[in-house]
This record gives structure tokens, C-alpha cells and sequence, in this order.
């Protein structure tokens, strides 16, 4: 499995460092290197990384705020910063690890090895994920981080956190494999109940639900009966 890295640091000479460092792993592709976190942000959203190297203190936004603003803890972060003051309030972001510059390699191999126990054990795990296609790669995504699963033409389209990933399945087989959480609401739409945030009538009676994130979900009549006691078991459990 190829783990898809992020390095984010306002140094570039410290960025070109980690790049070097990750090089003694054959199976870490560096897919990108960014100045800050807003960069960073945009690039988490579009192509899906699976770890990010990130810097604590920068310009801007900081990289704690950055590793606060993931959706269901993805992508991986590991923390590289100078100062070992941050080291508390960073864990309240979950990091994989938490490394002190000047980084050296043995460091930075143990980190790398923490992150690829971590993508492992999720991978392997039955019935908690769903592999995409980003680009020419597969990407692991965790189903607490789905919001929704749209049909496309004959695979799914996996909406989670902003992030729109095809799935080489068809929606009824998903359907049939996904658990509990998740309701089949309209041809075309498999909905993660924890994130309906409210139910809308349309003029005509059509229903739709609000998500969390935004989007609205149709539901169809014939499917809403299922979909209300779905709600309904949720919000009594």
C-alpha cells in the first residue's frame, strides 16, 4: 500500500528536510509540500492524503487549528514542530505522533512506522471502510467519515468531509454490506442517519433531509416510511 503524504512547514528548507528524510521509504509518495495551512487545507480536501507532516507554528492559521478542522480524524497527522510546548494541546488533535525538530531519521522512521500500524489495522478492519479511487490510486476512507453515497452511472460516488471519491461498486451492493447507520432514502441516495440534521417538506410533499455539511438529500415516497422509523430508532437509541 502506497501512503499518500502531505508536508506542510513555512520553512522550505525544513519542508525539502522531511522530503529527504521520507525518501528511506519506498512506499511514502510525497504528493505535496505547502507553504501553510491554508494551502494545506485545500490540497486535504482535494486529493485525499493519507498522512499529514505538519508544522505547529505559522503564519496564519496554525497547524493545530488545521489538525482541529479534520473531518472524523482524517487524514493522519503527525506533528513536527520545534517546540515541545505544544505537545499538550497538540494531542487533543489525536496526532499518530508528536516530533521535535531537528528531526533525524531514526525519529522519523518510527513515526512512519506508527503511521503505517495505524493505516494497516484500518484497512484490515472488516466492515469499517470503503476503498476509492483518487487519480490512480486506491484510498482508504473510514465509513465514519461518509456522509452520504450518491449513484454514478454504474459505481458511487462516496461524499465524505468535501471530498467527492468514486467507489467501484454498485449502490445496492453497498447497500446491502453497509451497516446500521446507514439507510437507502431514494434511488439514487444511501444517507448516514448521524448526519441528517433535519427533515424538509417540499410544496407536493416531496421530503428531503438537511445533512450536516449542507447538502439536501431527496427522499423518495416510496422509502420514506423505512427512512422515518430509521430516524425515529436513532433518535430513540
Amino acid at each position: 500500500m502506497t501512503i499518500r503524504a502531505l508536508v506542510v512547514d513555512d520553512e522550505p528548507l525544513s519542508r525539502r528536510a522531511m522530503r529527504q528524510l521520507l525518501a528511506a521509504h519506498p512506499d511514502v509518495e510525497v504528493i505535496a509540500e505547502c507553504g501553510d495551512a491554508v494551502e494545506a487545507r485545500a490540497w486535504m480536501a482535494t486529493d485525499a492524503p493519507d498522512v499529514v507532516f505538519l508544522d505547529i507554528r505559522m503564519p496564519g492559521m496554525s497547524g493545530l487549528e488545521l489538525a482541529a478542522g479534520r473531518e472524523a480524524g482524517r487524514p493522519l497527522v503527525v506533528f513536527v514542530t520545534a517546540y515541545e510546548a505544544f505537545a499538550l494541546p497538540a494531542y487533543d488533535a489525536e496526532p499518530v505522533d508528536y516530533i521535535t525538530k531537528p528531526v533525524v531519521q531514526d525519529r522519523l522512521d518510527r513515526a512512519v512506522a506508527r503511521v503505517r500500524e495505524r493505516l494497516g489495522a484500518e484497512a484490515t478492519r472488516p466492515g469499517r471502510h470503503l476503498v476509492a479511487r483518487v487519480r490512480d490510486r486506491d484510498v482508504i476512507v473510514r465509513l465514519d467519515e461518509v456522509d452520504y453515497i450518491e449513484a454514478d452511472d454504474v459505481y458511487a460516488a462516496v461524499h465524505a468531509g468535501g471530498r467527492k471519491l468514486l467507489v467501484r461498486r454498485a449502490l445496492e451492493a453497498l447497500e446491502r454490506e453497509l451497516d446500521a447507520r446507514f439507510v437507502r432514502v431514494h434511488r439514487g441516495y444511501i444517507v448516514r442517519l448521524d448526519r441528517v440534521m433535519a427533515v424538509r417538506v417540499r410544496p407536493g410533499g416531496k421530503r428531503e433531509l438537511q445533512l450536516a455539511g449542507g447538502a439536501a438529500i431527496p427522499v423518495s415516497r416510496r422509502r420514506w416510511d423505512d427512512v422515518d422509523a430509521a430516524l425515529r430508532a436513532r433518535a430513540i437509541g
